[in-house]
């Protein structure tokens, strides 16, 4: 079923890059497509609110209906569509991540007589969920192969970890200080690994006990306060790590018999990646005689090393694939600032909101008033014009990578973070879309297919912000206007 439901996308693409589709016209919308918009700005859940609407058909490039279109609103992650067409047309689809192992003194009898370095490259996956064998799986390769090929069964130096690859930013400007533990505001770093958090799983014993607690990746980088106690029929915990450090509480309660996962994030991701690393060289026989760090942390200099051997990250396009079906926080803000590093020679924000800017120029849009202050829009500074989404959307449509790019998208009532919405109703299996939210934020952006896959889609962007209903009631006035949509495109 689910094969069925893709094809029209499918189709239409590789009818466009034939050329077909010019000879095929259009179905006329429905007379009441702009009403629809009007009913969405006036709806009555959403009284006080701003609402930004653009509604595109790329058959013949009409605009059928718009509504503060070329104002700014906040994006939420529909900002990741932005960042996924910059990182695609910048790096290109088969682009990957190289994470070097480096040896930072001679190796003689056994000893390698210095440091050992994990040069980072700004990879979001090392270790993270693209890894089948768990987390650690990629340090213990480099690991088994210092120890297997190059015969190294004790380090003089320290086990370092090096970010420079970009810029120590941490955080994304203006994310709020209550997002420090969450793992889905991860911090950013030039050295990733298991996506910057460690996850959780707590299963209950009997009652009045503490539960039983297993980590993922096992280290003892984090050191956790468990107040969690078993019993009632219902399970309600908090966990938050201590600001600025790795020690992080976990208070509560689990229901009996039951079983809860989380996840909390972790404090320098460079200085994680170097001491799970230094845990796996000791697991495989390797003596460390230092200490796991970050090097910058050091007060000297590492000279240059000697590459020992590689860990690569998967093909662009299935990272992508993985950052807006589920809406991968890191992912972005790690991609955008490689794309900004491949155009500029410096992988920070400013560098990758100007190449954004460009890459929204390439596509014909005009960046004028588009402020990108993180990638993954999770900060409340980004600004974008509904306008701006519809214009890279028709971009990336015509565009050679247009496949790969609308794969990416999550799709009406089948998958990603669209696969509870939307689950009937002519828009189900028929509308490809970035779905955004942050607090008083709602935001959908995407395609329309046609019934006749020789027809270009609807585009559209559809921003809301400053609601104070809630916000289910804001994502359901969204998706009834999407429904509108697809019946304007002929389901």
């Amino acid at each position: 079923m689910r094969l069925v439901l893709l094809t029209p996308f499918v189709a239409a693409a590789g009818a466009l890059a034939q050329g077909v589709d010019r000879a095929a016209a259009p179905p006329p919308p429905p007379p009441d497509l702009a009403a629809a918009v009007r009913e969405l700005a006036s709806h009555p859940a959403l009284a006080g609110s701003r609402v930004g609407v653009h509604v595109r058909d790329l058959a013949d490039g009409r605009v059928l209906a718009q509504h503060d279109d070329d104002k700014g609103f906040m994006t939420a992650s529909n900002m990741k569509l932005l960042a996924s067409a910059t990182a695609l047309l910048t790096l290109g689809p088969d682009f990957r991540f190289v994470t070097r192992l480096e040896a930072h003194g001679p190796i003689h009898d056994g000893l390698l007589d210095g440091d050992l370095v994990l040069v980072g490259a700004g990879d979001p996956t090392l270790g993270g969920r693209h890894e089948k064998d768990g987390p650690r799986a990629p340090l213990l390769r480099m690991a088994r192969r210092l120890r297997d090929e190059f015969g190294v069964d004790e380090i003089s130096g320290n086990v370092l970890g090096d970010d420079d690859c970009q810029p120590d930013e941490v955080m994304g400007e203006g994310w709020s200080w209550g997002y420090e533990s969450a793992d889905y505001a991860a911090q950013v770093s030039g050295l990733c690994f298991a996506e910057n958090v460690v996850r959780l799983t707590l299963t209950a014993r009997a009652d009045g006990q503490r539960p039983a607690l297993r980590l993922e990746p096992e280290t003892g980088y984090l050191t956790l306060i468990d107040r969690v106690v078993v019993g009632g029929d219902k399970t309600g915990i908090d966990i938050a790590r201590r600001r600025g450090g790795n020690q992080a509480t976990l208070q509560g309660r689990l229901a009996s018999g039951a079983k809860h996962a989380d996840a909390v994030s972790v404090d320098n991701p460079t200085s994680f990646a170097a001491h799970v690393l230094s845990e796996c060289l000791r697991e495989v026989g390797i003596r460390v005689r230092g200490v796991a760090a970050d090097k910058d942390d050091l007060p000297v200099a590492i000279a240059a090393g000697r590459s020992l051997c590689e860990e690569s990250s998967p093909l662009l396009r299935d990272v992508l694939r993985t950052l807006n079906k589920v809406s991968q926080n890191l992912y972005a803000e790690q991609l955008v600032r490689a794309a900004g590093r491949a155009a500029r020679g410096t992988g920070g924000m400013v560098e990758a909101a100007a190449t954004a800017a460009d890459v929204l120029r390439e596509l014909g849009g005009d960046p004028t008033g588009l402020v990108m202050a993180d990638g993954s829009g999770l900060t409340r500074l980004d600004l974008v014009q509904p306008r701006q989404l519809a214009d890279l959307l028709a971009g990336m449509w015509r565009h050679p990578h247009r496949e790969v790019f609308v794969a990416t998208l999550p799709v009406a009532g089948v998958d990603g973070t669209l696969g509870k919405r939307m689950q009937d109703g002519p828009a189900h299996g028929h509308v490809r879309a970035k779905t955004g939210f942050i607090s008083r934020v709602v935001a959908l952006s995407g395609y329309v297919d046609r019934p006749d896959p020789k027809v270009p889609p609807l585009v559209f962007s559809i921003l809301l912000n400053n609601f104070t209903c809630d916000t289910q009631a804001a994502k359901d006035a969204v998706d009834a206007l999407v429904q509108e949509l697809a019946r304007a495109a002929g389901w």
